[in-house]
């Protein structure tokens, strides 16, 4: 499945036809993979151009980014906070235009955690542009992206989860460690601190004033599509197979959020 986006459901079924079904369409997502990998080592020999493209929009600041072979040649950032939709067409755009007689051969989009209607925005134009260039669009955790992040070193990233939760994840190396553990402020405030007793560095998306913990040293930072493509790189030939098999989706901290609606007490 490709997730609850309803323009890449609707393509799948326009891709898919009466013969084939969405797993029809996911290999051969998976085949255009490996065809990117053997185009990109026909470029290195001087003889084509492909480029992979980033997506982040989880944040309040959106960021794209523009990599040919290994190295990251141009990379925007713009206002995400409101109308991520809009906002988007014109740095994308102009990343695009740089493509020239070359083609996309791969678009990594950020997952969040962050914005959901953000991160939704940046996956619903990456599988676009996948599904017009015929390439493959994989999702990585948007905190994989930040700066102290991609330093390597063990980090806790904090977050309000909103409905008096607050939320921990580990990362380690470059990636995600441990799955996100929702609690109450005491719990979280007792993570902080083994966490700076570990020598671990805390991080958060969020403003630090909302996180309740003015004790300790929190890093305010916001994801960049350029370290998307870092992380991307970063990946061993198996790992990048295993992730370009699964269909990007929003990261969720918790499932979402469903008011069921009243009966109707009149018996009508």
């Amino acid at each position: 499945m490709y997730g609850s986006l309803p323009e890449r459901d609707d393509a799948l079924r326009e891709k898919s036809g009466p013969d084939r079904n969405a797993q029809d369409v996911m290999d051969e997502d998976f085949k255009s993979f490996l065809d990117w990998r053997l185009s990109g080592e026909v470029y290195h020999q001087g003889v084509g151009a492909v480029y992979m493209i980033a997506i982040e929009t989880s944040s309040s600041r959106g960021s794209v980014a523009l990599a040919r072979g290994r190295e990251v040649i141009r990379s925007l950032e713009f206002e995400a906070s409101r109308r991520p939709s809009e906002l988007l067409m014109e740095p994308l755009g102009e990343i695009l235009g740089l493509v020239g007689e070359g083609r996309v051969g791969l678009v990594v989009v950020g997952t969040g955690p962050g914005s959901y209607n953000g991160a939704r925005v940046g996956i619903a134009a990456g599988q676009g542009i996948g599904i017009v260039h015929r390439c493959p669009t994989v999702g990585i955790c948007s905190l994989e992206s930040l700066p102290t992040v991609r330093t390597g070193g063990r980090c806790v990233a904090l977050g309000d989860a909103r409905r008096g939760t607050f939320c921990t994840i580990d990362l380690n190396r470059g990636r995600l460690s441990a799955a996100p553990v929702l609690s109450e402020h005491l719990q979280f405030e007792e993570r902080a601190r083994v966490a700076v007793e570990h020598g671990e560095i805390l991080v958060t998306l969020d403003e630090v004033s909302r996180l309740g913990l003015s004790k300790y040293q929190i890093r305010p930072e916001l994801p960049s599509a350029a370290f998307l493509l870092e992380s991307w790189l970063g990946r061993t030939d198996e790992e990048q197979e295993e992730l370009a098999r699964i269909p990007p989706q929003p990261f969720y901290l918790r499932p979402p959020h469903i008011t069921k609606p009243t009966e109707n007490l009149g018996g009508e």
